[in-house]
């Protein structure tokens, strides 16, 4: 499903608890929630002198404001950390404002970015229905607002002006529950789900639908709470945990979700009988897997959507062109549900960034003049 043809044509052409006071002035460089930028690997940018006669673009200075659904999710900070990366060669600034978990909170991150006239939002994990306002100040101001990482709420696609860069997240739910019909033929399945905010519902949506597509059913699916996330995922399986003896799959929504869980589980002597399903592999469940945990993850290749995402706004900004629509844009790149044993040695991810973003900056240094920049992420 991963198609390079936008990345080549624009190449060749031109992240629970923090206040809204995080949102950074938009003349901070770079600047970032903590969770954010403990992501990230240390590093700074800096002007790198070029030939006056290198034929060369200096690309325009833009400043990206992000809105990341909740700071407890340490992928999201991933992603952050990605982004910042990545805009750093264009001398790009990327300023981040935590939703925490909060609509209203979503909201006056949005509009504080419409008031720092920044060049573009960028929502994270967000559906849409969270921040109303936003589109409306944005799209007036004539700021485009940009969705990363997942699909959208279905009927929301036009708000987001800017374009949608991310994983089908319906697609690959489906995609798990095909993977468990296959290697856990039986064996009941329970999970968690979050009503309040698509970026994980989504996900819980294509495994409900692929599901009763095969003659599947959860045996225990219960709600958690986006506002007191970590607590509600917790109490939440280990009521499913007590529950229901015996093997079991768990199916999870939320990255987070092996640090929290294992220890449940294996406080409960479940080690052996439960395998948990999860979405993206953050270095800490990989860490865990290593360990001996019994965990699976479904996950695809994130930071090909930051590039797209990048390179969108790049030949927006130099060339004047237009977004491009979501069918270049939303998809599973690499989706696959992979053990331990698939893991290079010594790998903290199944899709690491670093060698990826060297090649992007191969790429734009064909075209840009490039700022030096040692940022990167995993």
């Amino acid at each position: 499903m991963l198609s390079f043809k936008r990345l080549v044509q624009m190449a060749t052409c031109a992240v629970v608890a923090m206040a809204v006071a995080a949102c950074g002035s938009s003349s901070s460089s770079s600047s970032s929630s903590s969770t954010a930028s403990a992501a990230a690997s240390g590093g700074s940018s800096s002007s790198s002198s070029s030939s006056s006669d290198s034929g060369l673009k200096t690309p325009k200075p833009q400043t990206i404001g992000v809105i990341p659904s909740t700071a407890s999710s340490e992928n999201l900070g991933i992603w952050i950390a990605q982004l910042k990366a990545a805009a750093a060669p264009l001398g790009y600034k990327v300023i981040v404002c935590d939703g925490a978990g909060v609509p209203t909170t979503m909201e006056q991150c949005g509009q504080s970015f419409v008031t720092q006239k920044v060049n573009a939002i960028v929502t994270m994990a967000l559906g849409g229905p969270e921040i109303p306002t936003t589109f409306a100040q944005a799209k007036a101001a004539g700021i485009p607002v940009m969705a990363e990482g997942t699909s959208v709420t279905p009927g929301y696609e036009k708000n987001f002006t800017g374009g949608i860069y991310g994983d089908n997240i319906v697609t690959h739910g489906a995609d798990t529950v095909t993977y468990v019909a296959k290697h856990f033929p039986g064996v009941p399945i329970i999970g968690d789900q979050l009503t309040a905010n698509y970026g994980g519902q989504g996900y819980v949506n294509g495994e409900l639908a692929q599901m009763k597509k095969l003659g599947l059913k959860f045996t225990d699916l219960r709600d958690t709470n986006l506002a007191d996330l970590l607590n509600s995922i917790k109490m939440t399986t280990q009521a499913e945990l007590q529950a229901h003896p015996g093997k079991l799959v768990l199916l999870t929504y939320n990255d987070i979700d092996p640090s929290l869980l294992q220890p449940i589980i294996q406080q409960a002597g479940r080690s052996k009988d439960v395998t948990e399903i999860v979405r993206y592999d953050d270095p800490s469940t990989v860490k865990l897997m290593r360990a001996g945990d019994t965990i699976l993850v479904a996950d695809t290749k994130q930071y090909q959507h930051i590039f797209d995402l990048v390179n969108a706004l790049l030949d927006h900004a130099e060339n004047g062109a237009p977004f491009p629509p979501l069918s270049q844009t939303v998809y599973n790149p690499g989706s696959t549900v992979v053990g331990i044993a698939q893991y290079g040695k010594g790998a903290t991810r199944y899709y690491p960034f670093p060698p990826a973003l060297a090649a992007q900056k191969a790429e734009w240094a064909k075209t840009y003049n490039l700022q030096s920049s040692s940022l990167t992420a995993p």
